[in-house]
């Protein structure tokens, strides 16, 4: 699978690239790049980005969005398009992210479109696997205008992993922990990079 991570956003609760700014010592999308770059099952790593030259120093291949400002759902879709194969996605703002997963969701595929985790009640979108069964349904629903990741979920086959799932193989929650404001930054600041209180 492609490793792939989503830089798009516009930042706007944050006040500054989310992306670009430092945990532990690193930027955070250089954290969430290098995770999945070592990632077991993961061949290769592209940014999906429409401001390319802020992230250069990544040496990565990186793609812009078809539908410029539709958030996530356009990030993914853009990856597919390109890939058409299955990617696993993650949102460049996860420094916790751990190398595990993609493995963990890959194998977990059994003829679905895609497979993705449900934590605490709310689907991990940004964190999930995503097969080329999904570009059909992502294409329509951006074309009607539609945002949301959930609107596409209800039309696809999918597989659903649980955080008791997960924490049976060492995968925690803090592993979705993304950062987008600075009480956020806060926290995680305080974290050390296992996703554990420091």
């Amino acid at each position: 699978m492609t490793g792939v991570v989503l830089a798009g956003g516009k930042s706007s609760r944050m006040g500054q690239e989310k992306g670009l700014v430092e945990v532990g010592g690193q930027r955070m999308i250089f954290t969430v790049t290098s995770i999945l770059r070592h990632a077991p099952e993961v061949d290769s790593v592209i940014v999906v980005t429409n401001n390319p030259e802020r992230f250069s120093f990544l040496d990565l291949p990186m793609i812009p969005d078809y539908f410029p400002g539709k958030g996530p759902l356009a990030g993914i879709h853009a990856a597919l398009n390109v890939v058409r194969d299955w990617i696993f996605v993650a949102a460049c703002d996860m420094p916790f992210l751990s190398p595990e997963l993609p493995r963990y969701l890959w194998d977990r595929r059994d003829g679905r479109d895609l497979v993705v985790p449900r934590i605490h009640g709310h689907w991990a979108t940004v964190a999930a696997l995503y097969g080329p069964g999904c570009l059909g349904a992502l294409n329509r629903m951006l074309r009607l205008g539609a945002w949301g990741l959930k609107d596409v979920l209800e039309g696809l086959q999918l597989r659903q992993v649980s955080a008791q799932d997960l924490s049976r193989t060492g995968i925690y929650t803090e592993s979705f922990l993304s950062v987008n404001t600075l009480q956020d930054l806060a926290q995680v600041r305080t974290m050390t990079l296992d996703g554990t209180r420091g």
